[in-house]
């Protein structure tokens, strides 16, 4: 009877160790699942606001653009999103990459309007360059084949001419030299026409006559003056003045950083009955104007030219190219001794009519054509 009471007794034992263990298991199991389902983040690591794809300069970030991804606690500015929700509907003032942090100054809510953001271009502009517009043409820009982002070099042409170098006036000089009577040296200008009044005698011819420089007849040895017969003649000289510029605009920028609305034009806006022939579409005027980012030495060297009326001219540039490649002023001495260039013989006969000047060919696409019926 006591031998039955031990064996119930023990097996009592082993029940409620069995149950004990089961219990045990489970809750240990139970545990990482739940710990899966909300995961804890560490307290060295902060929640930001990541570019899930890529986001375009101005284009609006959509729900799925940006995700949220834990960061170094260390490594987080305070100009960093936090929440999703800080970027979700705001537009992008620059192009974002997949995978890179969003901070406050690539987003904003009306790109444009609020005051103090600056514009999109100038976020554009890396540190220590500067962005400056030019004038450009079909010809001057590549043949209008020039977009945002591309790089360009700006290629000069001169024209120089021989001056005084203290007067800075033109050549050939014109001033006549006497000398009076003591041996004085008098400097003046040849009068034609003049009248005389109370204030003394006044020269009104509108030129001084010309008079040129002392040469000396090489067979008779006599001083003989050479008049020149035509001013002179400038000296033509090109040369690369900036190289590798960022092209920042194409054309005259916007007044505003909003994407411009889809313009609907329907007959009746237009003035034509409805149901009739739709209006033709004006044709947008083409760029006459492009901005680029510079280094302010090479913005105050394409300032000059401007002012100075130096033609410039754009070259396009293969993306990635940042070859060094050093080049030589050209001029009319190069251009023979480098590419074998004869000098035309004076001979006995030429052309008729003469030619005085090179006749660039008519473009077809320059001139608007008229309209046909």
């Amino acid at each position: 009877m006591r031998r039955g009471r031990l064996l119930i007794l023990f097996a009592l034992i082993i029940l409620f160790g069995a149950v004990a263990v089961f219990l045990f298991l489970r809750g240990v199991t139970q545990q990482p699942s739940e710990a899966q389902g909300t995961p804890a983040v560490p307290s060295d690591m902060v929640q930001i606001v990541i570019a899930a794809q890529d986001i375009a300069r101005g284009a609006e970030i959509p729900p799925d653009g940006v995700i949220s991804a834990p960061f170094p606690a260390d490594s987080v500015v305070e100009t960093m999103l936090t929440d999703v929700g800080q970027a979700v509907g705001r537009r992008a003032r620059m192009d974002i990459a997949r995978g890179i942090p969003i901070t406050e100054n690539m987003v904003t809510d009306s790109p444009g309007t609020l005051l103090g953001t600056g514009s999109i271009a100038s976020i554009a502009i890396p540190p220590g360059m500067t962005a400056i517009a030019i004038p450009m043409s079909r010809l001057s820009g590549v043949a209008y084949a020039l977009r945002d982002g591309d790089s360009v070099d700006v290629v000069v042409a001169m024209l120089m001419v021989d001056i005084d170098q203290e007067f800075q006036s033109g050549g050939p000089d014109r001033t006549i030299h006497f000398i009076d009577s003591g041996g004085t040296l008098i400097t003046g200008a040849g009068c034609t026409d003049f009248v005389q009044d109370e204030n003394g005698t006044k020269c009104t011819n509108p030129e001084p006559p010309p008079v040129g420089r002392i040469v000396t007849d090489p067979e008779t040895g006599i001083q003989l003056y050479a008049v020149p017969s035509e001013a002179q003649r400038p000296r033509l000289v090109t040369q690369r003045l900036v190289r590798n510029a960022t092209v920042l605009h194409v054309g005259t920028s916007p007044l505003t950083d909003e994407p411009a609305p889809a313009l609907v034009v329907t007959p009746e806006a237009a003035g034509a009955p409805a149901g009739g022939e739709q209006p033709a579409a004006t044709p947008a005027p083409p760029p006459d104007i492009i901005t680029l980012i510079v280094t302010p030495q090479d913005a105050l060297a394409l300032n000059w030219a401007m002012k100075a009326n130096v033609d410039l001219t754009l070259t396009l540039r293969a993306p990635g190219d940042t070859q060094e490649v050093e080049t030589t002023s050209v001029t009319l001495q190069y251009m023979v001794d480098n590419y074998s260039i004869a000098v035309p013989s004076k001979l006995p006969y030429g052309l008729e009519p003469r030619l005085d000047a090179l006749v660039p060919p008519v473009l077809g696409n320059d001139g608007v054509p008229a309209p046909t019926r």
